[in-house]
């Protein structure tokens, strides 16, 4: 039978500080979209479908705030698959909310790559933070690479508008173990966002202003607006990106509304065999001096 001193309890403060280490932490965080991500389309002024039919809104509410959901048109004949047109009031005024904090928190990053002047098209980018202090534009397609990575995220912070040729495209490629579920896709713009003719859409579009796709346009993607959004024959699915997922992982929000980068499941490993060794130690040393004591 071990000797009842020998069972000396650890104090709770350094309980509570090796726990901390050891816990794996490998949950998944909350979208910085929060309640804005219950919604595919977000507006502020009016939501739009022109012609009405062959629009297709999947997986997320539509809702407008602070205008009446009067200002939605089109809905029906175009549909919402796994969603609702929502009644403007609380909901959409709390989405609006998480909408404006998440696009203050992208807005306010650092680091990254200044690509002002230069096409999005034609590149390949690996995850990151991407700058244009003035307008973006994409002619083409446009490759993100999480190059083996999970928690893959993009930030495009775009100081005025985002415009899009006829057939450009957003794709991913060489993907992580989790099969692209946790990537992150964040285009936040200070004004517009005008999608072309045909293109292959993805990610979450945060506009300053409006948001407007052109003819037969879609992807895995949500248009969160603060005036207008007007549609012509889309498809969009938040849920409909690689993995099932819907492009908003590899973020977090840190204090003060800061948005910080989900650290690599290689870094949750080693402070937990970091943890793991500390309580090790400590617990050889509690024995040495209890049998000396």
């Amino acid at each position: 039978m071990i000797p009842s001193h020998l069972h000396r309890p650890f104090p709770r403060p350094v309980l509570a500080a090796l726990s901390f280490l050891l816990l794996p932490h490998f949950g998944v965080a909350q979208s910085i979209l929060r309640t804005a991500g219950d919604f595919t389309l977000l507006g502020g002024s009016a939501i739009s479908s022109t012609p009405a039919t062959g629009t297709v809104i999947s997986h997320g509410n539509v809702g407008l705030s602070p205008t009446g959901e009067s200002a939605i048109t089109g809905f029906g004949p175009a549909v919402v698959n796994f969603g609702a047109v929502v009644a403007t009031g609380s909901t959409t005024a709390l989405a609006r909310s998480d909408f404006l904090a998440a696009s203050a928190g992208l807005a306010a990053m650092t680091g990254g790559t200044n690509l002002t002047g230069l096409d999005l098209g034609g590149r390949t980018l690996a995850s990151g933070v991407y700058r244009f202090d003035t307008t973006a534009g994409l002619t083409g397609a446009l490759i993100l690479d999480a190059q083996g990575q999970n928690n893959a995220f993009w930030v495009f912070q775009i100081g005025t508008s985002l415009t899009t040729a006829a057939n450009a495209a957003v794709t991913f490629a060489n993907l992580g173990s989790n099969g692209g579920s946790d990537l992150g896709l964040f285009w936040n713009t200070g004004t517009t966002v005008i999608i072309g003719a045909d293109n292959i859409v993805a990610g979450n579009y945060l506009s300053g202003s409006s948001i407007s796709l052109g003819n037969h346009s879609g992807g895995s993607a949500r248009a969160l607006a603060l005036s207008a959004i007007t549609l012509d024959q889309n498809t969009l699915d938040a849920w409909g990106g690689p993995g099932g997922g819907d492009l908003t992982g590899g973020l977090t929000f840190g204090g003060g509304g800061n948005v910080t980068a989900i650290p690599e499941p290689a870094t949750n490993t080693a402070l937990a065999a970091l943890g793991a060794l500390a309580l090790c130690l400590y617990s050889r040393r509690a024995r040495t001096s209890t049998i000396r004591g």
